[in-house]
């Protein structure tokens, strides 16, 4: 039998101990138990996060998981001492997430994690058992990845790298590939300034695309969760998922600017450049694949050979209007960018919130996406309800660099559901306790 060792001590009124399984805290506990007691059990603390813990180590220096060892216990310490909560155990773990960017500067991303595990009476038994998936969850990232808004792209990815056709995995996409958008200011400006939670429908952040995950939320009485949107109030429901988000940046400079439309314009016309030999490849590869299957037709006198016929003048037409509708993009960009006054360029780049900026003309013979490629740009939104593009500011990511000892930015993320008492429990007692202050203190 696996021998299990205990570690016991009482820190701040809160049980923590060292076990190996939930069976053998199940088995330490041992208590008999109803549906109500086990409510008011006291908490458990679970340190999981001997040795290494979660994530992958590939990308980092030694160097870098020192510093991310070093600076997760520093997260974990100023938790601990507010941890405070009953009816369920707190598993804590350290990891290391995926390398991003932050423009073209890569970050070395890390996260500690406290996953809340519900105590349940069991009804054969009524002896205390632990819900082995966590209901709720603490994380706090530091350099947290942000979602860019926008991905799709024709051909290889490498040709939208930088440099182009890199074949470095973790090389950096073009700046077009790094924007993200937000529908709600007060989500830019709980990043930029932040000194509270905020609470969000969703735990990514940057590709608010809809309402119903971009905006920011609000408990009102009797209604419970929801936003305010162009047609009123609109509730979630009583078991929806809720992010309580705090970010934690310096306040010297914003991390999230604008991006204006004069460098919308600009990254549009590189995006072009590195757009049209993957059309133009695409479309070759699919004129020669139909040549050999024209070929192989015609030996069989296949009832399919005219329509292939048909799509191949077709195919043929679209490898010369490639070229051509690439010029027009190039020039529609270009004549804004040369009559245009700096006050109109300087605005903030606004596009629809279902990319119908981008909406290529519709062509029954063939797929138009495979001639006019992403971003068929026309004009910009001005209505009242588009995505406002941002950038994360180079001016921070220079004075504050996201692969250096301490983070860059710290965000500081509590998933819980409404109307779960254990959950809603943990937020009032340990999460609404913990002081952001300090943890400014670690950037």
């Amino acid at each position: 039998m696996k021998k299990i060792f205990f570690i016991s001590l009482m820190l701040y009124g809160f049980s923590v101990q060292s076990q190996t399984t939930f069976k053998a805290w199940e088995k330490q506990i041992t208590k008999d138990c109803t549906g109500e007691t086990v409510q008011n059990e006291p908490g458990r603390f679970w340190d999981n996060h001997i040795g290494w813990g979660t994530g992958s180590k590939e990308g980092f220096s030694t160097t870098d998981i020192a510093n991310a060892k070093k600076m997760m216990t520093a997260f974990e310490n100023l938790c601990k001492p507010k941890l405070q909560f009953t009816g369920g155990l707190a598993k804590a773990s350290f990891g290391m997430n995926s390398k991003s960017f932050y423009n073209q500067s890569v970050t070395n991303p890390y996260m500690y994690n406290l996953g809340f595990h519900q105590f349940v009476c069991n009804i054969q038994t009524h002896k205390l058992a632990i819900v082995d998936e966590y209901q709720g969850v603490l994380r706090v990232k530091g350099n947290p990845g942000f979602e860019t808004v926008f991905h799709s792209l024709e051909g290889k990815a490498e040709a939208y790298k930088i440099p182009a056709n890199s074949q470095n995995i973790n090389a950096p996409f073009i700046a077009i590939y790094n924007y993200y958008a937000f529908i709600d200011n007060r989500l830019v400006d709980a990043i930029n300034n932040g000194n509270s939670f905020i609470e969000l429908p969703a735990e990514g952040v940057g590709d608010q695309l809809n309402q119903s995950n971009g905006q920011v939320l609000e408990n009102k009485p009797g209604k419970g969760y929801g936003w305010t949107g162009s047609n009123g109030f609109v509730a979630m429901g009583t078991v929806s998922f809720i992010f309580r988000h705090a970010f934690i940046t310096h306040t010297d400079i914003p991390f999230f600017i604008p991006v204006t439309r004069k460098k919308f314009l600009t990254d549009l016309l590189e995006f072009y450049d590195r757009d049209k030999p993957e059309l133009v490849a695409n479309m070759q590869d699919k004129i020669k694949n139909l040549a050999k299957t024209i070929i192989e037709s015609e030996k069989t006198n296949s009832s399919y050979l005219q329509g292939q016929k048909d799509r191949q003048v077709n195919q043929e037409q679209a490898a010369k209007d490639i070229l051509a509708i690439n010029e027009q993009k190039k020039q529609t960009v270009t004549k804004l960018l040369q009559t245009k006054d700096e006050k109109w360029l300087n605005q903030q780049a606004i596009v629809q919130g279902d990319n119908k900026a981008f909406t290529v003309p519709y062509n029954r013979n063939i797929n138009a996406k495979e001639i006019y490629g992403n971003f068929y740009f026309t004009d910009f939104y001005t209505g009242s309800e588009g995505l406002k593009l941002y950038q994360i500011n180079p001016e921070y990511v220079k004075k504050y660099p996201p692969n250096a000892a301490k983070p860059a930015i710290i965000d500081v993320v509590y998933r819980f559901r409404t109307g779960e008492k254990f959950l809603t429990g943990v937020n009032d007692s340990f999460i609404n306790q913990l002081d952001l202050k300090e943890f400014r203190k670690l950037l």
